[in-house]
């Protein structure tokens, strides 16, 4: 971990960023008088999640920490109907850039693949994994369920939060055929869960390639896709199997009113390709585009170390000041105003500089 901070931590700069602070520095630090000054006389110049959703829960003039109403907190299913368009990468990156903003996420890993799983360093193939379909067939079993002991902590202090996956959660299609209402299993179980998931600020899901009984079954408790995209003809195509996936959905669920968000994947501005199939997405699902387009990088490929699974984590970990790293912390907060993401209940309202605002509550629906 030579070029990665301590996981779940970032450095002065990105920390001011992550908190909407438009003050000097000096200022942002009278945040954290506690830690005002690190060991030896250094500034504090290393801040975690949990440090930063403080700072930013101090700038909204909130003293004490509100709860979470007991519902299931918004989901972010990131879904597509081929492999390789970079699904696991834009779960893992927006998910590490929510918990950095300060909101408290939960990740499922709903992929047998495990790919989610391993880009947190995490190696299914040692580890003792409970999977979520381990957890849907407790549920429907009304077996007792302690997601306490579940959840991989990622983030310190519950920031960032994973239910891991490995190989055998592709047996759970056969068993989920056997089920009644088995589009509804995965929320029965959130449902049957709320005084635990209530506590994060959103769920994030990967989802396998394809369409599943699972993946359906994710849909059904998510109602709204995140679909990453990548810009050639196989996914383009790919995409028109998932619409037709989702159109299936509401006519045998027309309560749902399932929507889908599209996120292109893949750009490069000397491809005329990818320029043809960025204009294909607007013009065949118009508004649904979202407008920060992930661009080629290779920076991507280097999530996932070969040598040392500590070494592996999502571009915001490993090269934070990238411009790989930019368009994910862009995306992310396009998506917190998509998905009405709230910071411990409320929408943040951050004053531009804390020496000369006053104490207020936050404002309902005013963007983070």
């Amino acid at each position: 971990m030579s070029v990665r901070q301590a996981r779940g931590a970032v450095k002065l700069k990105l920390a001011i960023d992550f908190c909407r602070f438009s003050g000097v520095p000096t200022s942002f630090r009278t945040l954290f008088p506690e830690v005002s000054k690190a060991a030896g006389g250094e500034y504090h110049n290393i801040y975690s999640a949990a440090e930063i959703r403080q700072a930013r829960l101090t700038l909204m003039g909130v003293d004490e920490m509100p709860a979470r109403p007991r519902t299931v907190p918004p989901i972010i299913y990131v879904r597509m109907a081929k492999g390789g368009t970079g699904k696991t990468t834009v779960a893992g990156n927006v998910s590490a850039c929510l918990a950095l903003m300060g909101y408290k996420v939960l990740m499922i890993d709903g992929d047998p693949q495990a790919s989610l799983t391993s880009l947190f360093g995490i190696d299914w193939t040692t580890e003792e994994i409970t999977h979520i379909g381990h957890l849907l067939q407790a549920n429907e079993a009304r077996a007792p369920i302690d997601l306490r002991k579940v959840v991989k902590p990622i983030y310190a202090d519950g920031m960032l939060d994973l239910i891991a996956s490995d190989i055998t959660l592709a047996d759970i299609d056969t068993w989920l055929i056997g089920i009644m209402k088995r589009e509804a299993s995965v929320a029965r179980l959130l449902a049957s869960q709320l005084d635990f998931v209530s506590r994060y600020d959103a769920i994030v899901i990967d989802s396998a390639p394809g369409t599943t009984q699972l993946s359906n079954a994710f849909m059904y408790a998510a109602k709204r896709l995140l679909a990453v995209v990548l810009l050639d003809g196989q996914s383009i195509k790919a995409m028109e199997v998932l619409a037709s996936n989702i159109a299936e959905m509401n006519e045998a669920y027309p309560e749902l009113g399932l929507t889908v968000r599209l996120v292109a994947n893949g750009y490069a501005a000397n491809i005329n390709a990818c320029k043809e199939a960025l204009d294909t997405l607007r013009m065949a699902y118009p508004g649904a585009l979202d407008p920060n387009i992930i661009p080629r990088s290779a920076a991507f490929a280097r999530q996932v170390s070969l040598f040392d699974d500590a070494d592996s984590g999502p571009i915001i970990e490993n090269e934070p000041n990238s411009p790989a790293a930019r368009v994910m912390i862009d995306l992310t907060r396009s998506l917190i105003g998509t998905y009405d993401l709230q910071l411990a209940g409320l929408m943040p309202v951050i004053s531009p500089d804390r020496r000369s605002a006053k104490r207020r509550p936050a404002i309902a629906k005013e963007a983070a």
